[in-house]
């Protein structure tokens, strides 16, 4: 006999996407009725031969307190405590994982952030069959509050992204975290589209694999405490290097002890489990299929840098892979655009340039994409800044502006026209309709290649560079490409 169960999403302390028809899904006995009853609905259906069923139900109106009670008919389950509201994936790298423990506000946000209405819920990060049955999970696949004893594990940005929204809208706000430190958008994808669109990421990784005896690779798997991801508190990396900005001489240190004690497997260093093509798409996103929800939070593109060329069709192709899955074609996409930093360790970020404008230019290509700038908010010398309150903000107002309709201004100011008048250039700008103002005397990050003195000056929506005589008949005017910068260049 097949014991009733529901995916682990379906627990306690939950929130279910409003104003949306909802999958209630799970297994039981084939052949079996499954009843299932929330807000006054009554649905039902037959269990599959293979055991699986799935329920929908009609949808939901916002709610603080919820019960639901699901039945075979020989057993039950009851649930309590469900909020409705909105829902949204929060998907990437170490940058959207990066929890609140670490984060820069995490003090004063301890102090007050008891909120009820703003739950999270951490994916495990599985990469392999196997995996999550050789360590401990347990403190992974929960529900939880804002409240000073779960505060820790937010994800920084999905925190500050779910409070904003919460007082914005009004009602109780879900974020699913689905993300993993140093992974690339290969192993977000369907295997079948990277061997389509991203060929270079699979040579890498039969490089990686060439003359290894992959029988002994997974066997060692099982004992290396690097994949043992069920308790991010409890790996010495995370506690040492995420709340500060180490020096390179104190990672080799770390490393060197690591592998010492037998914790680091340098020699399989390129092919570590979370490598391989389509692993986080099959272990971690497919355990979601069926997720009812409002649209994708989406912070990565640093482990890309390889292949930095590659990063707009790998993002596209991952998003189309999102929302089929997800049977959703018009899935919001909300990004975040990487910031300037200069090196982290002793490794330089070389081409973050170019994924910068890779980034940009899927936001202008692909609809109901949209992307934030926080090209104010990196550090110079680390490739995690510890502000993720900006980030998450401006994630939130790009939902307010995109997917909710609210009449905000929501967007960084971009250029949209450059005219030329004698010695003077003027470059226009939309998403600047409050005007332009600086943070500062002097416009930091502008690159004019002229051999003539020249003034910046400011004008409602444009920038004036007035040149003392005439200029280059050509010229190139940059800005923001260093590899480290700060703007202070606002609406």
């Amino acid at each position: 006999m097949m014991e009733l169960k529901l995916n682990e999403l379906f627990q306690n302390g939950m929130v279910l996407q409003q104003g949306k028809k909802i999958c209630v899904w799970g297994i039981a006995e084939p052949g079996s009725q499954i009843r299932v009853e929330l807000q006054g609905q009554q649905k039902g259906t037959a269990v599959m031969e293979d055991g699986s069923f799935e329920v929908w139900l009609e949808s939901l109106t916002a709610s603080d307190d919820e019960q639901m009670l699901v039945t075979d008919g020989r057993s039950t389950i009851y649930l309590r405590d469900i909020a409705v509201g909105e829902v949204w994936l929060a998907g990437g790298q170490s940058n959207m994982e990066f929890w609140m423990r670490y984060e820069k506000h995490i003090k004063e946000v301890r102090k007050n952030c008891d909120n009820p209405r703003v739950r999270f819920f951490d994916v495990p990060e599985i990469a392999y069959e196997g995996q999550r049955e050789q360590f401990d999970y347990s403190r992974m696949a929960i529900w939880r509050k804002a409240d000073s004893e779960n505060i820790d594990y937010f994800s920084g940005v999905a925190y500050y992204f779910a409070a904003k929204l919460e007082r914005e809208l009004n009602v109780p706000v879900g974020v699913i975290g689905c993300n993993w430190g140093g992974t690339t958008t290969a192993v977000w994808m369907r295997t079948e589209s990277v061997k389509q669109v991203g060929r270079a990421w699979l040579e890498d990784h039969e490089r990686a694999k060439s003359g290894k005896d992959m029988d002994l690779y997974w066997e060692k798997q099982k004992t290396l405490v690097e994949n043992d991801t069920g308790n991010p508190f409890a790996n010495p990396f995370n506690e040492q290097f995420l709340p500060t900005t180490p020096l390179a001489e104190e990672l080799l240190q770390f490393i060197i002890a690591s592998v010492q004690r037998g914790e680091k497997d340098m020699e399989n260093q390129a092919l570590a489990p979370a490598s391989f093509p389509g692993c986080l798409y099959e272990h971690m996103l497919k355990t979601l299929e069926g997720l009812v929800f409002r649209g994708v939070l989406w912070y990565q593109g640093e482990s890309d840098e390889p292949h930095a060329d590659l990063h707009a069709i790998m993002l596209t192709r991952l998003i189309e892979d999102w929302r089929a899955l997800f049977h959703d074609s018009a899935l919001p996409f909300l990004t975040v655009q990487l910031p300037g930093y200069d090196s982290w360790c002793g490794y330089p970020q070389l081409r973050f340039r170019e994924l910068r404008k890779m980034q940009k230019a899927v936001a202008d290509a692909v609809d109901q994409v949209y992307m934030t700038s926080i090209s104010d908010a990196g550090e110079k010398m680390d490739i995690h800044p510890k502000d993720k309150k900006t980030p998450g903000e401006r994630l939130c107002l790009l939902a307010l502006g995109k997917v909710y309709g609210k009449d905000i201004l929501c967007e960084a100011p971009e250029p949209e026209e450059v005219k030329r008048d004698g010695n003077t250039i003027i470059i226009h700008f939309k998403n600047a309709q409050g005007g332009l103002h600086l943070e500062g005397e002097n416009m930091n990050a502008l690159r004019v290649e002229s051999s003539k003195v020249y003034s910046v000056y400011l004008d409602g929506e444009s920038i004036r560079l007035e040149f003392a005589e005439e200029p280059e008949s050509y010229l190139w005017i940059r800005h923001a490409v260093q590899q480290y910068y700060t703007v202070n260049l606002y609406e």
